[in-house]
C-alpha cells in the first residue's frame, strides 16, 4: 500500500477544494479589494469550517484515511491563513 491511498487523496482534494470554492463564492459576493488582507484572511479562516463536518463525519463512519486527508488539508489551510495574517 502506498502513502497516498485513494481515500487519502479524496480527503486532501475535498479538504482543500471546499474552502477554495467557498472563498471564491465569498469574494464574488462580497465587494472588497485584495489589499484588505485582514478581511480576506478572516473570510479564508471561516471557509475552513466545513472541514470540521467532513472530518468528524468521516471519523463517525470509520473512514480514517479520508479523515487523515481532510486533517492534512486543514493544517495546510491553517498555515495559509497564518501566512496571510503574518505577511499580508
Amino acid at each position: 500500500m502506498g502513502f497516498l491511498t485513494k481515500q487519502l487523496r479524496w480527503g486532501l482534494l475535498l479538504g482543500l477544494g471546499l474552502p477554495i470554492f467557498m472563498l471564491g463564492i465569498a469574494s464574488l459576493k462580497l465587494d472588497f479589494d485584495l489589499e484588505e488582507a485582514d478581511m480576506f484572511a478572516g473570510i479564508a479562516t471561516l471557509c475552513a469550517l466545513p472541514n470540521l463536518l467532513l472530518f468528524f463525519g468521516s471519523l463517525r463512519k470509520n473512514n480514517e484515511p479520508f479523515a487523515y486527508g481532510v486533517l492534512a488539508s486543514s493544517i495546510l489551510w491553517a498555515l495559509l491563513t497564518f501566512g496571510l495574517k503574518l505577511f499580508g
